[in-house]
């Protein structure tokens, strides 16, 4: 059976390219047809402050990111150099994330914030931020909110400490974006690689059931640092080959239970799927420099450990994360419920194991793939099927 795969647009590049472009000329691209709600999201607030210039200083405009994280700190830089009030809010779980750091740098610039119970209030205005130092220990994002910003501030030099800074590809991709493609930004043309992060399920897919998969809108090549997968499953049993555009996977069987040691300190997002493929496969994977997995939409480590412990032996560490599936691990996960927490990245890791029948909450599955059920529709499977 042929599998072909439309992949949707990488979100972390489409949402990096609507703040350059916004801050370069003040207006918003066009949100496209399969975007994630991410994407939406943050176009739907570029837009409501582009529509609040020239209000009276004394009116608010609310903005609501739900839960993304990158429209919660991408946009508070923008919005503490803007002249007006505003309110930058979201879900009660965006709320309790990391956001001090930046907030900090931004007062030392003369911004006025203030953190209440219902978000951030902004009274924005122009600031002078030379040069400016950010620790980043708890995540990339403030680096990539300060990059984006910088024309806005008149930022010049950004010292990012520590050295060793988790999700650094990501701090990358900004550089990369920033020095290069705000130029296709200003001429309004928008970014449409395929997601990485979005592969990961299709590679899991085509393993686990010994499926040739073909992706579209793919680079092996690709700036997005997640595009690893390709060598990790290499390991696993899945090669990977460019075809003009495409990506085409060619399983072959395990012949014995692989182990693997990851680092994922620059691929957090990657663990959720491949912690449940080491359950059903099974595999024994040990993922290395975990700790900051627990500022994500939710508590992943803790949450995947909870639900896969009945499953496979699970070793928890500050830093560190061991999955090792059971021989029965994947007849025992058949007919099971799971939990996601509503992340995004738990559903999509055990809509591997159980199907979307089976999982409390599918819509966060909007955040990053919004057609990803779609597309299962069209190749139905079950545990059964493996």
């Amino acid at each position: 059976m042929k599998i072909e795969i439309a992949l949707p647009a990488c979100k972390s590049v489409v949402i990096r390219q609507l703040v350059i472009h916004f801050v370069a000329t003040g207006e918003v691209l066009p949100v496209e047809d399969g975007d994630a709600r991410d994407v939406r999201v943050m176009a739907r607030a570029l837009t409501s402050i582009r529509d609040a210039a020239g209000r009276k200083e004394e009116q608010v405009t609310t903005l609501d990111v739900c839960d993304c994280g990158a429209a919660y700190r991408f946009l508070l830089p923008v919005l503490a150099a803007t002249e007006g009030r505003w309110l930058l809010t979201g879900t009660e779980r965006l709320l309790q994330r990391p956001i001090e750091e930046l907030v900090g740098v931004l007062l030392q610039a003369g911004a006025d914030i203030e953190r209440r119970p219902d978000g951030l209030h902004i009274h924005g205005g122009q600031l002078h931020l030379e040069e400016a130092t950010i620790d980043c220990g708890r995540t990339s994002q403030y680096a990539s909110a300060l990059l984006m910003s910088a024309p806005l501030l008149g930022l010049k030099h950004l010292h990012i400490i520590p050295e060793d800074v988790r999700s650094a590809g990501y701090i990358e991709l900004t550089r990369r974006m920033v020095e290069t493609q705000c130029i296709a930004s200003l001429q309004g043309q928008r970014a449409t690689e395929g997601d990485w992060d979005a592969a990961l399920f299709w590679y899991a897919y085509a393993l686990l059931h010994q499926q040739p998969v073909t992706m579209d809108n793919l680079s092996l090549q690709s700036w997005q640092s997640d595009a690893i997968i390709a060598e990790w499953f290499e390991a696993l049993g899945v090669k990977s080959r460019q075809a003009g555009e495409q990506v085409i996977l060619t399983p072959t069987p395990p012949v014995s239970v692989p182990t693997l040691s990851l680092d994922v300190a620059d691929h957090p997002d990657t663990v959720p799927v491949l912690a449940v493929l080491a359950t059903l496969l099974p595999a024994d994977i040990t993922f290395l420099h975990t700790r900051n997995l627990q500022y994500k939409e939710s508590d992943r480590i803790s949450h995947l450990a909870e639900q896969l412990r009945a499953f496979a032996d699970v070793e928890v560490d500050e830093d560190r994360f061991r999955v090792a599936g059971r021989p029965d691990s994947r007849e025992r996960m058949s007919g099971c419920c799971f939990r996601t927490w509503h992340d995004h990245r738990l559903a999509m890791a055990f809509l591997l194991a159980a199907g979307a029948e089976n999982l409390d909450d599918t819509d966060c599955l909007e955040k990053s793939y919004t057609k990803l059920l779609e597309t299962l529709s069209s190749h139905p499977f079950s545990i059964f099927k493996f």
